[in-house]
């Protein structure tokens, strides 16, 4: 065997040992060491670090939610308490739930509590539900671009303020 041909076997070695140890269950730890910076990187560009999903034949969508609350008279922004990659998977879970007609009103109604309960002021509550559009081959073609299309919008109020509309039409 040549040099050439075993710098290559050594290097296809290399890769799939790195890529096996990917698609364990557990994967690798996210140990932050010399090492890790190196081969975490790597398993993200070959598509071990997802599991290959990439390869899937019904890959959904990507879809994201974003939630506003109505502070007297300023929507601010509501952030999801992310912690790592787990809560990053429920994160998604959830997202998920809301593609589902049956569920989109229970899963967004806990959002809005969600958001009401971090933010006591507010009055109203937005649950956007985006999802990521890539157009096809002619699509892109003809111009149409990549990117985050909003698929609906589902109000919230408080109690209090459902009560206090009332009042003011009667």
């Amino acid at each position: 065997m040549s040099v050439k041909q075993r710098i290559l076997s050594a290097f296809w070695a290399f890769h799939l040992a790195l890529c096996v140890i990917y698609i364990l269950p557990n994967g690798m730890p996210a140990a932050p060491s010399y090492t890790w910076r190196f081969v975490a990187p790597y398993g993200a560009y070959t598509g071990a670090a997802t599991g290959y999903g990439f390869f899937a034949p019904n890959v959904p969508r990507a879809r994201r939610i974003r939630v506003r609350v109505l502070c007297g008279d300023q929507w601010t922004f509501v952030e999801a308490p992310l912690e790592g990659s787990e809560s990053r998977l429920r994160l998604m879970t959830i997202t998920s739930l809301l593609m589902q007609k049956e569920m989109e009103e229970s899963v967004a109604a806990s959002w809005a509590a969600f958001a009401f309960g971090k933010f006591p002021c507010a009055q109203a509550a937005l649950v956007e539900v985006d999802y990521y559009m890539i157009p096809t081959i002619q699509e892109y073609r003809q111009g149409s671009r990549p990117g985050w299309k909003l698929r609906q919008v589902l109000p919230f109020s408080t109690k209090d303020q459902l009560k206090s509309t009332e009042h003011s039409t009667q």
